[in-house]
C-alpha cells in the first residue's frame, strides 16, 4: 500500500468534513468540534481580512482587539464561577489574555501558535482561543447590524400604531378601542412595551441559535397585552388585525407559538355556539360564558426547550415597513444651495457638487420584526411563578450558552485538571 506522503494527488481528493458541514449540512461554524486548520501568521491575515476586517487599518485592528476584550469579558461574566454561581470553575489562561494579535488566538485554535504543541497544554489553549472565537464571532455580527442605529426611531414607529388605540375610559378602565364605545372594545389588565435588550442578553440569545446572527433575532422590540380572560386574547388579534394594526402578510409563521388556546377545539365548537345565539338560543352573556369555558382547553407543550411546560401565552413575530427620513440628503441641499448664494472658492464648490445627492438615500426603508404577546391574567400570575419564572427562564438559557460555547471542557473533562498548567 502507497505511503500517504508518496500520493502527490491525496491533497485534491482530502476533504474537511467539519467545514463541509457547516457550508452543506447546516450545522452552525458556532458548533463545529474541531477548531481551525491556519498553519502560519500569513494564513491567520488572511483569514481575518478574508471574515471582513483590514488590519492595515488602525480603526479596525483596534475594533477587532476591543471584541477580544469584550469576549474575554463576557465569558467571565456569564460562564465562569464565581460570576456565575453555575459556571465552570476555570480561569481564563494568561497567556490568550494578554495576547496583543487576534491572529495568535486564531493559530491557538488551530495548534500552530508559537511553542504549542498537542500536548494537554496545547489542546487547553486551543479550547480556550476557540470558546473566546465564538464569543467574538457573535459580537462582530451585533455589532454590525445597520438597523440598530435606527433602533430608537424604529421602535417608535412600531409602537405608536399601538398606542393610538390604547386608552383609559372615564373610569379609568384600560381598554384596546378607538373610543370608548367601540363595538370591538376589549377592556385589559395590562399593555407593555419590551425596553431594549441588553448587549449581554443579545450575545446570550445568539449564543443559543444555530444560525448565529444578529438578524435573526426577533424580539427586540415586544408588546405584551395582558388580557382578563383567554378569549380577550383572541379578541385582541381580531382587533389588531380588523383595524390593520398588524398585517397578516407580515407574519412569519415559523415564529409563531401558542400555548393559551387550543385553536383547533375552539374552531370545531364556536361556529355552533354562535348559531345558538343567533337563533336567541342563548343570550351573549351565555354566549361568552360558553366560548370562554372553550378557550380554557388544556393545550400542547411549548417548543422553546427554554420554556417551563407550564407556560402559557400566544407569541407572534410581526414585521412592519419602517420610513425614515436620511437627515443628510437635507443637509447635502442646504449646502449646496448656500455655497452657491454665498459665491464660495471654487475649490470648495468643487468639492461640494462632486456628492452626488442620488447616491444618498431621501428615505431608509427597511422591514424590522417585533414580537406580539398575549396573555390572560391567570396565566400571567402563573408564568411568574415556580418552574415558569422569568429568573428560570434567563438561567436555563445562560446554561444552554455555556454548554454550546464551553463544550470542549465539559466532554473530555481533561480541562479541570488542566486549568492551573498554563497561566
Amino acid at each position: 500500500m502507497a505511503n500517504k506522503s508518496s500520493v502527490p494527488f491525496r491533497g485534491k481528493y482530502e476533504l474537511n468534513w467539519d467545514v463541509l458541514d457547516v457550508i452543506v449540512a447546516g450545522r452552525s461554524a458556532i458548533d463545529s468540534p474541531t477548531g481551525f486548520q491556519l498553519r502560519s501568521g500569513d494564513e491567520a491575515r488572511r483569514f481575518i481580512e478574508s471574515y471582513g476586517y483590514d488590519l492595515e487599518n488602525p480603526i479596525e485592528r483596534a475594533e477587532l482587539h476591543g471584541i477580544f476584550h469584550e469576549a474575554l469579558n463576557f465569558v467571565r461574566k456569564n460562564f465562569l464561577h464565581p460570576e456565575n454561581q453555575d459556571g465552570l470553575r476555570l480561569e481564563i489562561p494568561r497567556k490568550i489574555v494578554e495576547l496583543s494579535d487576534v491572529g495568535d488566538l486564531l493559530l491557538m485554535a488551530s495548534l500552530h501558535f508559537t511553542g504549542q504543541t498537542a500536548e494537554t497544554q496545547g489542546i487547553y489553549l486551543r479550547n480556550w482561543a476557540c470558546c473566546l472565537l465564538k464569543v467574538m464571532h457573535t459580537i462582530a455580527h451585533i455589532d454590525k447590524d445597520l438597523r440598530a442605529t435606527y433602533f430608537g426611531d424604529l421602535q417608535q414607529q412600531i409602537f405608536d400604531r399601538f398606542y393610538k388605540v390604547i386608552h383609559r375610559d372615564s373610569e379609568g378602565v384600560l381598554y384596546l378601542g378607538e373610543r370608548e364605545d367601540d363595538p370591538l372594545r376589549v377592556n385589559l389588565v395590562a399593555f407593555e412595551t419590551k425596553p431594549k435588550k441588553s448587549r449581554d442578553s443579545t450575545i446570550l440569545k445568539l449564543l443559543h441559535k444555530p444560525e448565529n446572527v444578529a438578524e435573526d433575532i426577533f424580539d427586540r422590540v415586544g408588546i405584551r397585552f395582558i388580557t382578563h380572560t383567554r378569549l380577550d386574547a383572541l379578541r385582541v388579534i381580531k382587533y389588531l388585525k380588523e383595524k390593520m394594526i398588524i398585517m397578516a402578510p407580515n407574519i412569519k409563521p415559523s415564529r409563531s407559538r401558542n400555548t393559551l388556546v387550543e385553536l383547533d377545539h375552539f374552531r370545531d365548537q364556536v361556529g355552533a355556539q354562535l348559531n345558538r345565539a343567533e337563533e336567541g338560543e342563548i343570550s351573549e352573556e351565555q354566549l361568552v360564558q360558553e366560548l370562554e369555558v372553550l378557550a380554557r382547553s388544556p393545550v400542547v407543550n411549548p417548543e422553546n426547550p427554554h420554556s417551563s411546560e407550564f407556560y402559557r401565552a400566544i407569541q407572534f413575530t410581526c414585521r412592519q415597513l419602517i420610513k425614515l427620513r436620511n437627515p443628510l440628503y437635507e443637509d447635502l441641499k442646504a449646502l449646496k444651495t448656500l455655497g452657491r448664494a454665498k459665491q464660495l472658492d471654487a475649490e470648495m464648490m468643487k468639492a461640494i457638487d462632486r456628492v452626488d445627492p442620488r447616491y444618498i438615500q431621501r428615505e431608509i426603508r427597511f422591514f424590522y420584526p417585533y414580537e406580539v404577546q398575549l396573555v390572560d391574567r391567570k396565566s400571567a400570575d402563573e408564568n411568574e411563578k415556580g418552574r415558569s419564572a422569568h429568573s428560570e427562564y434567563k438561567r436555563a438559557q445562560v446554561q444552554t450558552a455555556m454548554r454550546r460555547v464551553m463544550s470542549a471542557f465539559l466532554v473530555d473533562g481533561s480541562a479541570g485538571g488542566a486549568r492551573d498548567a498554563v497561566r
